[in-house]
């Protein structure tokens, strides 16, 4: 006789243990945060962290590169060696570790970006062994104040580049961390506008987010962009990412809603009043048209997005705005208008710069230096950067790092090349990735145009890209091959 059975019916305890379980977990928790103080949160964020990014590193990427872009609440940030950031390298750091012995693929630490950052900390590390100045005679000086982490904080970063390019393997992951990114520069852009149409911005009129105070423990977005500059920078990257996203969208809805962000975006460089961020803002706009070829849809988007832009220029953009931004240099305003100061600092800071290079035409004065090496040698006592990345990676590093440097963004301009090769055919299976690639491609022309007019190298910015670069070009030729991806 045959035996049938029903469906098995749930098992009541069962079912309320959990429920039993959180509600006293969540009551546990209230009492101690109402006791101790968010504090008492700590160790629950932290096993939820840990949970995430074992189970899935590519989250974990997305939390740490969050670290880098924005300030979290005290209690999370951490102090000390502590902090949030450290204990994601920690973990990720161990997944690396199990991911070589379990899968014995050495295949990133081949990548020619990792082997010549590994080599650029070998000789910054010879070269702050070597020529640092003498702590007890900076002291006496009282320029002690200005010495840097450099060092390690590039250390970070190129652990931060060896994550990204290990964990980051899949289209999903990709677009994710790319989204992720876009939203970052995007929020921060449109907070900047925000800050100075309120009636606030750096010196009364220029937009920057204030986030130079996000020390102090309050949240907020990427803390970098408190410069005006790079706040103009990270519009004109965000509106490059926009407009290739906005490229590979079918629906007319969507396409109207992006052109007014674009606006904005290109509004928050002019109310920063930021020289190279309009000089990026063309050059960006100018790769965009050439890029592809001229079509009618194209011409007519960036014909309609600059006539936007004017008219809302023309309303919202002070006139001292505009008088600053257009004081071009080589231009004879530029000597008596708007922001000449500004201009005669950057060049007495080349002059200097260079002096300091022939100091120590080898190998440099050691990362995180140049503020102190300029006090001690600068008549006026000034600290201030030489507002060029390439200048100060020759002065920190000598000529090796300045080459490692230079051969490290023609190998990422390299690799987002070869990954544009193949997704251009329709056919290819990650032809969707096409936006992303052709966005990191301008983004990389557009930071290699503000490396030559602010401090770069240290920004996660540029490991990002590189992240990108390696692993679109990973996974195209994966695909290629007929690998079936992650």
């Amino acid at each position: 006789m045959q035996q049938t059975f029903g469906a098995p019916r749930p098992s009541t305890s069962r079912g309320v243990a959990p429920l039993v379980i959180l509600t006293a977990g969540a009551l546990l928790i209230g009492l101690a945060a109402a006791e101790i103080g968010e504090q008492a949160l700590l160790p629950v964020f932290g096993a939820l962290l840990l949970a995430i990014v074992v189970a899935w590193p590519e989250y974990g990427i997305a939390i740490l590169l969050s670290t880098f872009l924005m300030a979290y609440p005290r209690w999370i940030q951490g102090s000390g060696y502590l902090t949030l950031n450290n204990v994601l390298g920690g973990i990720l750091g161990v997944l690396l570790t199990y991911e070589i012995y379990r899968n014995q693929d050495w295949w990133f630490i081949r990548v020619p970006q990792v082997l010549l950052l590994f080599a650029i900390v070998g000789v910054y590390g010879l070269s702050e062994t070597l020529n640092a100045p003498d702590p007890e005679k900076v002291n006496l000086l009282g320029a002690g104040f200005y010495f840097a982490e450099g060092l390690r904080i590039f250390i970070n970063r190129v652990a931060f580049t060896l994550f990204f390019i290990t964990f980051i393997r899949s289209p999903r992951s990709v677009r994710m961390i790319y989204m992720l990114a876009l939203a970052f520069m995007m929020l921060t852009a449109l907070s900047g506008v925000q800050n100075v149409l309120a009636g606030g911005g750096l010196k009364g009129y220029r937009a920057f987010t204030g986030a130079t105070e996000l020390v102090a423990g309050q949240v907020g977005l990427i803390r970098a962009a408190g410069n005006p500059n790079r706040l103009a920078m990270f519009a004109v990257l965000a509106i490059g990412g926009l407009w290739y996203l906005m490229q590979s969208m079918r629906s007319f809805t969507a396409r109207v809603i992006i052109v007014p962000l674009l606006v904005t975006l290109a509004l928050a460089v002019f109310l920063t009043a930021s020289r190279s961020g309009l000089v990026g803002l063309v050059l960006c706009t100018g790769v965009i048209i050439v890029d592809g070829g001229l079509d009618v849809r194209k011409i007519f988007t960036v014909a309609l997005a600059g006539m936007l832009l004017g008219l809302v220029a023309v309303q919202f953009v002070p006139e001292r705005n505009l008088e600053r931004i257009l004081n071009l240099p080589g231009t004879e305003e530029a000597n008596v208008g708007e922001g000449e100061a500004s201009l005669e600092r950057r060049q007495y800071s080349w002059v200097l710069s260079w002096e300091l290079f022939k100091e120590n035409p080898i190998l440099g004065v050691g990362m995180g230096n140049w503020a102190v090496v300029r006090f001690i040698r600068d008549p006026g006592r000034s600290a201030g950067s030489p507002h060029n990345s390439f200048l100060l990676a020759l002065v920190e590093g000598g000529p090796l790092v300045l080459i490692g440097f230079g051969f490290v963004l023609w190998y990422t301009w390299r690799d987002i090349r070869v990954a544009e090769y193949y997704v251009r055919l329709p056919e290819f299976p990650l032809a969707y990735l096409t936006w992303i690639v052709k966005a990191t491609k301008v983004s990389l022309v557009v930071f290699v145009f503000f490396a030559l007019v602010a401090d770069l190298f240290n920004l996660v910015l540029l490991y990002m890209l590189i992240g990108f670069a390696v692993t679109l070009r990973h996974i195209v030729e994966q695909a290629a091959r007929g690998e079936v991806l992650a």
